[in-house]
């Protein structure tokens, strides 16, 4: 009996024991310089996206065709989510955004450089030499499963990679396996699901280390995950029985 005891914990132990390089970021080797560094990918608009528009030109007046102040004033510090939703531009069914007193301007699947453009056509129809600045307002990704802080998180820059998504939301946790990490994304207004490893070097270089809007990412548990979660308390437990074991036998012996 015994014997079997003394198996079984070393079981116990061996399961207990995760080898480092299922555990840690970025195992292989990578370079430590780039040649040519990592580019964000542009995002091409899509149907739901929000915009925050804004026009510039020297007649104050004018502008206040195109533009609506809680919309377009960078500086106010009342802008939150909602502001933004209620007061943004949102791409429609048909792919345009409703300008006031403008009307509709197509941008589906356009970069915001080229709404940019679009939107500046049409403003030169009434203002001379005007400026337009045209920025995302809904950028935001979700992350789910074997992450400490999961949720949807709204993002105000540019180029957030799948390691910022991680530590804004607290890192990956005991149980997540770094080596099955699922990214939903949206393209051209269809979901496709990927699968990553986040243990590997070439990441870096790859379209997912940088994240686009609406992702959803996904941690998956490790294989143990229930076995692990008591390892403490079997092993505490065990290591107790076989104590209690091992202070009998040496009395009989005795």
């Amino acid at each position: 009996m015994l014997k079997y005891k003394f198996y079984f914990l070393l079981f116990l132990l061996f399961q207990a024991c995760t080898p480092m390089h299922k555990i840690t970021y970025l195992n292989n080797d990578i370079k430590s310089e780039w040649n040519i560094s990592p580019i964000p990918p542009k995002h091409h608009l899509e149907i739901g996206d929000i915009l925050m528009v804004r026009v510039i030109s020297r007649n104050e007046e004018l502008n206040n065709l195109f533009n609506i102040e809680t919309n377009t004033n960078s500086s106010n510090a009342r802008l939150t989510a909602a502001s933004l939703y209620l007061n943004g531009f949102t791409i429609s069914q048909e792919g345009t955004i409703d300008i006031p007193n403008v009307g509709e301007v197509y941008v589906l699947n356009q970069t915001l450089e080229e709404a940019e453009k679009t939107i500046l056509d049409v403003a030169e129809n009434y203002l001379i030499n005007p400026f337009v600045i045209v920025k995302l307002a809904n950028f935001e990704f979700t992350i789910l499963g074997e992450i400490n802080i999961p949720g949807k998180y709204p993002v105000y820059q540019e180029g957030v990679t799948i390691y910022d998504a991680i530590a804004m939301a607290g890192d990956i946790n005991d149980y997540g396996n770094l080596k099955k990490v699922k990214i939903i994304r949206s393209s051209k207004n269809k979901k496709q699901v990927y699968n990553l490893d986040l243990t590997k070097g070439n990441i870096i270089n790859s379209e997912f280390y940088y994240l686009r809007n609406n992702d959803l990412i996904y941690i998956q548990p490790l294989r143990y995950k229930g076995l692990r979660k008591s390892q403490s308390q079997i092993l505490l437990s065990t290591l107790t029985t076989v104590a209690i074991l091992v202070n009998l036998y040496l009395r009989i012996i005795e």
